[in-house]
């Protein structure tokens, strides 16, 4: 129910946090979040997940 989906969203942000070495949640800025969706994308102003850093990527590859 609502607790298992809670606790897998709890997990999830700990994971990503813990990727990301932010260890609270005001340590966190959107420059580190990523949209699933491209609709998400465009209401958040978060880019999509294909977008974001694209540019970095392409200066690697290109390098």
């Amino acid at each position: 129910g609502i607790y298992s989906y809670s606790e897998k969203i709890k997990v999830g942000l700990q994971q990503l946090m813990a990727g990301a070495r932010c260890f609270s949640v005001p340590a966190i800025t959107r420059r580190e979040l990523m949209s699933l969706t491209e609709e998400c994308a465009k209401i958040t102003g978060i880019p999509y997940l294909m977008d974001a850093y694209r540019e970095e990527a392409m200066e690697i590859l290109e390098g």
